[in-house]
């Protein structure tokens, strides 16, 4: 399946849930995982096999975490298995470590389950597809970066949008991920008789 670059709208243009700044986080949070695979993984025994296995995984990991921190409203989950597919402002979205020019992963040629609802809807010409694809450099970028491509009914490419994440060097012990808090409910004791009406809340 190649991919003619041409000019195409932007994804906001079909749907303006896909706005840039959306676009641009979770295009950060993939390129972050990429890059710190790359740093932990440099040693003889690696090759491109683990460090594309462990991407994935902390790409896929971390997508999940920040749609569980609940500090992104419009970011959902619909599937936080190996076939993730999460969503924004409602659109089911997956992503690939591709070469987005000549695309060969089924994340980004076939819609997944979780996908299936939202195309049915799409009319022709329109994407109903979406999927972002980080391109490690297949196509001759000097940095790697992330094109997020929507699909019609009838797999042509409808709208594209290049990001402009750049990458973000790491600090020891830094923490960028801001983890959920559970907050304990308050207990309520029975009411005992000789406290009249008033209930006793007991203090954690």
């Amino acid at each position: 399946m190649k991919v003619h670059k041409m000019t195409l709208p932007p994804p906001s243009a079909f749907n303006p849930e896909l706005s840039f700044d959306r676009l641009e986080a979770v295009s950060q949070w993939l390129l972050d995982e990429l890059y710190a695979t790359e740093d932990d993984l440099s040693r003889p025994t690696d090759s491109g096999y683990t460090r594309g296995c462990t991407t994935f995984g902390r790409q896929k990991n971390r997508i999940v975490a920040e749609a569980l921190s609940g500090q992104h409203g419009w970011l959902g989950l619909s599937n936080s298995n190996n076939d993730i597919v999460f969503t924004i402002g409602g659109v089911p979205c997956r992503f690939s470590n591709d070469d987005p020019s000549n695309p060969s992963k089924g994340a980004v040629l076939t819609a997944n389950r979780y996908q299936m609802d939202f195309l049915e809807f799409a009319t022709k010409g329109e994407p109903g597809r979406f999927c972002f694809i980080i391109d490690r450099g297949y196509d001759g970028a000097a940095e790697p970066r992330v094109e997020f491509l929507g699909f019609t009914p009838n797999d042509e490419v409808a709208c594209r949008w290049v990001s402009n994440a750049v990458r973000v060097f790491r600090v020891d012990d830094q923490q960028p991920l801001a983890q959920p808090v559970e907050i304990a409910k308050p207990q309520v004791a029975p009411k005992r008789r000789d406290e009249g009406d008033t209930p006793a809340i007991a203090a954690r």
